[in-house]
C-alpha cells in the first residue's frame, strides 16, 4: 500500500525535514544560504506527498519560504531519492539582494546546481544577467548563460554568444560576438572575447581579445588585444594596432 498524504485547503502550511533538504537551498544564488535548521513553510492549493516513491508535488499558487528566502510559482516537484527538484510557471525566487525569475527552475546535485529556463533573469545587487537559459553553481557562485547572454551593470551592458559571471570575483567573461556599450563612459567596443573586472574598486577594466575595436569619445583603437581602464578612461593595446584620434575644438 502506498502511503500518500494529500492537502487541498489553500494556505495550509507544512514544516517538515523533507522540505529543508529540498527547497531550502533552491535559491542560494549569490546570497547566503538559509540555515538548515530554519523551518520551511510550503503553501499551495494542493500538496501531494507519495512517501513510497519519495515524490512531493505542490500545485496552485505555490509559495515556499525559509528565512528571507521566498520562492513562488504554479507548481513544485521534488524527488527525495535523486534530490532533484523543479518549480514551474512564472517562477520567482527572492533572497536578500538576489532575485531569480524564469518560466522554470530545476535543481540538481543536492540543490547546488540550478538551471533556470525561459526568459531567465538573475539579479544580484546592481547586476542583472539574462538569457533563455541560466545555469548556476551555488558552491562557487558561478553563473553561465550558454547562448544569447546579456549582463547589465551600473556602467554599461555586455552582450555575447556566451556569458560567464563570477560573482565572488565581481567579474564576467563574454565569448563570441561580444558587444559592450557604456553611455556613461561614452564607450562602444566589440571583440571575439572580453572579460570585465570590477575589482579592485575604482580600478575596473575590460580586456578585449580577437578582432578588438573600441570607440571612446570619438577616438578609435583597433588591435588584437585591448585593455580598457574604465575609471581612468584610458585604452592600451598589445600587438599591431591602429589608433584614430578625433580632433576636438
Amino acid at each position: 500500500m502506498i502511503k500518500r498524504l494529500e492537502y487541498s485547503r489553500r494556505n495550509m502550511i507544512i514544516t517538515v525535514a523533507l522540505l529543508m533538504l529540498s527547497f531550502g537551498s533552491l535559491y542560494a544564488v549569490a546570497a547566503p544560504q538559509p540555515n538548515a535548521k530554519t523551518p520551511v513553510e510550503l503553501a499551495a492549493d494542493t500538496i501531494d506527498y507519495d512517501a513510497k516513491q519519495g515524490i512531493l508535488i505542490a500545485t496552485g499558487r505555490v509559495r515556499i519560504k525559509q528565512g528571507q528566502l521566498v520562492v513562488t510559482g504554479d507548481k513544485a516537484e521534488y524527488n527525495t531519492e535523486s534530490q532533484e527538484g523543479r518549480v514551474t510557471g512564472g517562477v520567482k525566487a527572492v533572497n536578500q539582494d538576489s532575485t531569480l525569475t524564469a518560466a522554470e527552475v530545476q535543481t540538481y546535485k543536492n540543490n547546488t546546481y540550478l538551471i533556470a529556463i525561459g526568459d531567465a533573469v538573475l539579479t544580484k545587487g546592481e547586476d542583472r544577467l539574462t538569457g533563455p537559459r541560466v545555469e548556476y553553481f551555488a558552491d562557487t557562485q558561478y553563473a553561465l548563460v550558454p547562448q544569447n547572454g546579456k549582463i547589465v551593470r551600473p556602467d554599461g551592458t555586455m552582450t555575447a554568444d556566451k556569458i560567464e559571471a563570477f560573482f565572488q570575483d565581481n567579474s564576467a567573461t563574454g565569448t563570441g560576438s561580444v558587444h559592450i556599450v557604456s553611455p556613461t563612459r561614452n564607450l562602444d567596443a566589440t571583440a571575439d572575447t572580453a572579460t570585465y573586472y570590477g575589482e579592485p574598486k575604482d580600478q575596473s577594466k575590460v580586456i578585449l581579445s580577437g578582432n578588438a575595436r573600441a570607440v571612446q569619445d570619438g577616438n578609435v583603437l583597433i588591435g588584437e588585444t585591448l585593455t580598457l581602464r574604465l575609471d581612468e578612461k584610458a585604452m592600451d593595446s598589445q600587438g599591431r594596432s591602429k589608433l584614430v584620434i578625433t580632433q576636438t575644438k
